[in-house]
């Protein structure tokens, strides 16, 4: 009997934190992997990029803008509505640029589709960095190397009807208190041969 116990017990403690943490709220993608390199497609297209903050040298972005595919699970009871923020940690010389401001997605929701965020579906749109209310792509200046990137998921208990047009940080003071859960997926871009 107790070599029952003590296997049974040891069973329960290998299931456990695997139960646990499938009640996590977890965004995930098919596009790209977490901590990986970004695939050059879901990358700015912009012709007129300059090369370096106040440069007229101008160095086109290389991507296509294409959206990643995004899926959250686990949603926390409560929800009411979803928010997705996009963020380059070391754009601005370390200062950080906003690539995407997403928020008013229906709690019936879980995911969006490739492109989806490029056309402006199933959310309304912030303002990023460069006042842009879609999908931003990736495109750090030539010659910065690896930039790294977060896409977070938010799960608000607030129902989406917020005003277009807020930036990241007009957001984030609208949802204080109201932010149920977050999680988040990265990966790394940078331009070709950098």
């Amino acid at each position: 009997m107790r070599k029952l116990s003590l296997a049974l017990s040891a069973a329960l403690i290998v299931a456990a934190p695997n139960a646990f943490a499938a009640s996590y709220f977890t965004v995930t993608s098919t596009s790209i992997t977490d901590g990986a390199r970004i695939p050059f497609r879901f990358g700015a297209d912009d012709p007129k990029r300059p090369c370096k903050p106040g440069s007229t040298e101008i160095c086109p972005c290389p991507g296509q803008n294409v959206s990643p595919q995004l899926g959250w699970s686990n949603v926390p009871e409560g929800t009411k509505s979803f928010a997705i923020l996009m963020y380059d940690i070391d754009g601005q010389a370390g200062a950080g640029v906003s690539h995407w401001v997403a928020y008013n997605i229906p709690s019936t929701t879980r995911a969006l589709a490739e492109g989806d965020a490029t056309a402006g579906k199933g959310f309304t749109g912030g303002a990023g960095t460069r006042g842009n209310a879609n999908y931003l792509g990736p495109c750090p200046p030539r010659g910065d190397g690896q930039h790294h990137y977060t896409i977070t998921v938010v799960a608000l208990d607030l129902e989406p009807n917020l005003q277009p047009g807020l930036t990241r940080d007009a957001f984030l003071a609208a949802a204080k208190g109201h932010m149920l859960a977050a999680s988040t997926i990265g990966g790394l871009f940078a331009r070709p041969y950098d």
